[in-house]
């Protein structure tokens, strides 16, 4: 099978039976009598991936106080963008994921959170491949092997999201969103996606890293990188991060007057 072949096969993977069983929710919910109650039977939240015997705590977050940029010039100047090569140090991607992993304001049910799936290249101290963040603890729990070259040849369909040191896929629990809020569940799981996305836009631009969010992927293969069924739990976004920004003289300063 060539190369082109083997994308397209992806991507018609991904539109096969894990998103066919979130279509079949979305269409049952349109109808009043199968429409949930007002206290639906949530199921059980579904084990997550990873082996938490093998966790790897993370560095303790750097605090952003002492960043000298006001929040008004972090917004102005936050924007999606090239990569850049260059390794991240453990300490970066733990104030990353801690920092934006914050819960979504007004959302009261913990099950309902997006989480963080990094899916790493190049960050020192911590070894590539799939991984889940485990927030309370602030640790990596390890999932399996995900190659630069494996994402970038199957699963995310912009290479070029994939030469940086990381991919970090939002996972929202699209089964319970649906089951308690019938078809707008969808739109819920998306605003709580994007909440985060917004977070990690803040945080990326406030430690000086490279960075762009993404849909750009095929949600099949990367949910089976990740462990997840496509159901209970699926990728719905992601946010790539390259290296450190390097401004060059011709290029005006991040908040600040063009030199």
């Amino acid at each position: 099978m060539s190369l082109a072949d083997h994308r397209i096969s992806s991507t018609l993977a991904a539109a096969t039976q894990p998103l066919r069983g979130v279509a079949e929710l979305v269409v049952a919910s349109r109808y009043p009598e199968t429409r949930p109650s007002q206290e639906p039977a949530l199921p059980a939240p579904s084990p997550l991936p990873g082996d938490a015997e093998r966790a790897l705590s993370l560095p303790a977050p750097r605090a952003l106080e002492p960043v000298q940029r006001s929040l008004a010039s972090v917004i102005a100047a936050r924007r999606s963008g090239r990569l850049a090569a260059g390794a991240l140090d453990a300490a970066t991607l733990g104030t990353l994921l801690a920092a934006a992993a914050a819960r979504p304001a007004g959302l009261a049910d913990a099950t309902l959170d997006p989480l963080l799936f990094p899916v790493l290249f190049d960050v020192d101290g911590v070894p590539p491949g799939a991984h889940r963040y485990d927030r309370g603890e602030h640790r990596l729990a390890p999932i399996g092997p995900a190659s630069r070259a494996r994402m970038a040849e199957t699963a995310i369909l912009q290479r070029e999201h994939a030469m940086g040191a990381a991919v970090l896929f939002l996972v929202v629990p699209i089964g319970r969103w649906l089951v308690a809020f019938g078809d707008r569940g969808y739109r819920g799981a998306a605003f709580a996606a994007g909440w985060l996305t917004d977070r990690l836009y803040l945080v990326a631009e406030t430690l000086g890293l490279t960075y762009t969010a993404t849909g750009g992927f095929a949600p099949a293969v990367v949910d089976e990188v990740l462990g997840l069924d496509g159901r209970d739990h699926t990728a719905f976004f992601a946010f790539a991060v390259g290296g450190h920004r390097q401004p060059t003289s011709r290029e005006a300063p991040r908040g600040g007057q063009p030199r």
